[in-house]
Formats: C-alpha cells, sequence, structure tokens
C-alpha cells in the first residue's frame, strides 16, 4: 500500500470509498444517494480539506479529509478495513504541523471508536447528536501531539 496526497481527479475514486464505508454503518439513517456523495466529496471535500489517500493494487481503498486540526473523514472501503490504510492515514495527519487533532465519531461505531483509542486519541465530549445531520449520539476525540524534549 502506498499513500499519497489526493488530487481533484481523485474524487470519484474517493466517493467509490466512502459509500459503502458510510453503508456500513447501518445505525445511521440513509440521508444521501450515491450521487450526493460524489458531489460532497468533488465540491466540499477536496476544495476545503488537505486529503490523503492509500492505494493498493492500483485504487484508493482509504482516504483521510483534514481541516487545519479537525479530522473532518477517514474511511477505508469495506474489503479493506483491519489491513492498516487507516493507521497509516492517522500517522500522515499527525504529521501535519497542528498541536492536537480532533475528530467526531459515533458512539455507536465501536470499532472505530477503539480504532481510535488505539493510535492514541482519547474521548473529551459525548453528545446526544444535537450537532449532527443525523441526530445520532456521537463522541468528541482528540490527540495532544507529544512535548518535544
Amino acid at each position: 500500500m502506498i499513500c499519497r496526497d489526493a488530487t481533484g481527479e481523485d474524487a470519484g475514486a474517493i466517493a467509490d470509498v466512502f459509500s459503502p464505508s458510510l453503508r456500513l454503518l447501518t445505525f445511521l439513517p440513509e440521508l444521501h444517494t450515491v450521487a450526493e456523495d460524489r458531489r460532497f466529496i468533488a465540491d466540499v471535500v477536496l476544495p476545503e480539506c488537505a486529503v490523503s489517500v492509500v492505494e493498493a493494487a492500483g485504487r484508493i481503498v482509504a482516504f483521510v479529509a483534514r481541516d487545519g486540526t479537525e479530522i473532518r473523514l477517514l474511511h477505508t472501503h469495506p474489503a479493506f478495513v483491519g489491513r492498516g490504510a487507516g493507521g497509516m492515514l492517522l500517522d500522515v495527519a499527525k504529521r501535519a504541523p497542528v498541536p492536537a487533532l480532533e475528530l467526531w465519531c459515533f458512539q455507536a461505531n465501536t470499532d472505530a471508536r477503539r480504532f481510535y483509542e488505539c493510535h492514541g486519541f482519547r474521548a473529551v465530549r459525548f453528545t446526544e447528536g444535537e450537532g449532527n445531520e443525523e441526530r445520532m449520539p456521537d463522541v468528541r476525540y482528540r490527540w495532544d501531539r507529544p512535548p518535544t524534549p
């Protein structure tokens, strides 16, 4: 697997990861179509975020979208979950010149919560979902850069 910065030409391939990954979360209401997901990646995520992708066998299998200290999205194609792509992307995000990283995760997404906690993120806030589109309980995670000696 290789990791690289995304380009605008990657929008479709990133959406091909985002849509099936999101649909694994069967506890969520399905609010958007696959076509809307594609527009969201092309028109919002790529223009607003620093996006990195992981490729395996010549195709994009995972991506992370970071806006400053905020990890807005991190998704892995279902066929590649558990193979290290997400960890590679968190390592990329941790190398950004920021003092900390934060992200939201749905409380019901126990696999993702365990993943973030194993990578040094800690829960700092729980909500009932009033701030997210899905209105589902979520948790705020934070990772602080260790002090340099």
